[in-house]
C-alpha cells in the first residue's frame, strides 16, 4: 500500500501474511513505486514508471527496480496486469493496450488496439482455459 502516486515522496505498509501484520514497505521497493503495479505469480512484481515510462522488476533479495526496457508506449500508463509471461498495460489512452512479453529478453512490446467503440477501463490476464480431454 503507497500513499500516494507519481514522484511525489511516498510512504508506504506492506502485509506479513504470516505475521497478520502491517509492516514498513522497503526503502528500495518504495522508492522505484512510480506508477501502477503488479505482481506475476505472487513472485514478481513490475511497475510502469507513468512519467518515463520505463518497465522494471523488483528484486527483493537487493531491494532493487530492475530497468527492463523503456518505451514512449508506457509513457502515461494507468493500469496494468501481469501473468503468463506478460505484463499488459492501459495508458492514458485507452484504446490501446500494451502488451509486454517479459519472459523473452528483450523484452517484446506490441500494442493490441480495442475494438471500435470500445475503451479499456480495467485489465486483467486470465489463464488459458482448454477442454478437458475425452
Amino acid at each position: 500500500m503507497v500513499n500516494m502516486k507519481g514522484d511525489a515522496p511516498k510512504e508506504g505498509l506492506v502485509y506479513d501474511t504470516e505475521k497478520d501484520a502491517w509492516e514498513n514497505m522497503p526503502e528500495g521497493m518504495l522508492a522505484g513505486w512510480r506508477g501502477p503495479v503488479a505482481s506475476m505469480d505472487e513472485e514478481t512484481m513490475f511497475v510502469v514508471d507513468e512519467a518515463r515510462g520505463v518497465l522494471r522488476k523488483y528484486d527483493p533479495e537487493r531491494d532493487y527496480w530492475e530497468h527492463m526496457m523503456e518505451s514512449e508506449w508506457l509513457v502515461g500508463a494507468q493500469k496494468i496486469a501481469a501473468g503468463g509471461g506478460r505484463v499488459c498495460v492501459i495508458r492514458g489512452c485507452s484504446t490501446e493496450i500494451v502488451v509486454l512479453d517479459v519472459a523473452a529478453l528483450p523484452v517484446k512490446l506490441w500494442v493490441v488496439k480495442t475494438p471500435p467503440g470500445f475503451e479499456a477501463l480495467a485489465i486483467h490476464i486470465l489463464p488459458r482455459m482448454s477442454r478437458p480431454d475425452f
